[in-house]
């Protein structure tokens, strides 16, 4: 029974880290849908990149300096960082601003077209091989009673934190932050009251591609190898919005937890005792999204909107 619990426990917590990359890019969805109303299906894909851009940049600081450092990891985050700024605005250039008076079937195929140009692009750079990013915490572990948890876990779960804190305390308590609420709300009037609303979906958009980076940057250890196929995973964060109320920011993280955990444990405890679960395991987020939306069709956090006539 003791050897249950354990690892039950250590699968928990296993899962609050995976679902806390799940959540950060469920919050990558959140924060565009609630500015613009568009559900960017790219963001999985924006995260692939941000994990390569990263891996390039740590494997050139080490070709250079030979022996890994915490500093050669802190810049090459640096520099990712900076990436995904620059791309973050130059995507609201080529997407968002020509596309935003246009029907939203135009613009989620456009979110689409660039997963897919992103996939090639990345493909062909960097090769059809897998690569293996470095964690800078490398197999290190604590140990707590009889529960082995991960440094990377733990570093996961601290960041995710940390980065959800900052992005509250920027939306509700600074000055762009409350313009971005007012945006989202209504645009027109937003406008009319003198908000810069193109700076402000330019910003989004930047929230978003660094978001998607982070959570590239702490996916990628965790995963071993590193190949352009975890773009897919962004898909599994979809569920994550919608399940916490596509549009909420607590429901987003919710979301993105509850279904790391669940996916954990369904690849542990319950596969072992039911082998036919491991088939499954892909689409159990969809079935978990079903069974809530038909309780509660906006979500967990959701708010279901009155439309004025």
């Amino acid at each position: 029974m003791t050897d249950v619990f354990t690892g039950i426990s250590q699968e928990v917590i296993s899962g609050i880290a995976l679902g806390s990359i799940y959540a950060l890019i469920a919050l990558g969805f959140t924060m565009i849908y609630k500015a613009t109303e568009v559900v960017n299906f790219a963001q999985g894909d924006l995260m692939m990149v941000g994990a390569y851009v990263n891996f390039f940049f740590v494997s050139t600081f080490l070709s250079n300096s030979g022996e890994p450092s915490a500093w050669t990891f802190i810049v090459a985050l640096a520099c990712s960082i900076i990436f995904s700024v620059l791309f973050g605005f130059f995507l609201d250039f080529i997407i968002n601003r020509p596309l935003k008076d246009q029907p939203i079937f135009s613009v989620i195929m456009a979110t689409l077209s660039l997963a897919i140009i992103m996939r090639a692009l990345v493909a062909m750079i960097a090769g059809p091989i897998s690569l293996m990013p470095i964690s800078p915490f490398g197999d290190s572990s604590i140990l707590i009673g009889n529960i082995v948890i991960s440094v990377l876990d733990i570093f996961i779960i601290a960041s995710a934190i940390t980065l959800v804190v900052i992005f509250y305390f920027i939306f509700h308590y600074t000055k762009w932050g409350i313009a971005m609420q007012a945006t989202s709300e209504d645009p027109v009037a937003a406008q009319l009251m003198g908000i810069p609303i193109k700076k402000i979906y330019a910003l989004v958009w930047i929230f978003s591609a660094l978001v998607a980076t982070l959570s590239g940057v702490l996916l990628a250890p965790r995963i071993a190898l590193l190949d352009t196929s975890m773009g897919f995973l962004g898909l599994k964060a979809f569920p994550a919005a919608v399940l916490g109320g596509f549009g909420s920011i607590p429901g987003a993280i919710v979301g993105g937890v509850i279904l790391g955990v669940i996916e954990t444990i369904s690849l542990g405890t319950l596969s072992f005792h039911f082998e036919w679960i491991k088939e499954i395991n892909d689409i159990i987020a969809w079935f978990v999204l079903i069974a809530v939306l038909m309780v509660k069709p906006d979500g967990l956090f959701g708010v279901e909107k009155v439309k004025k006539v």
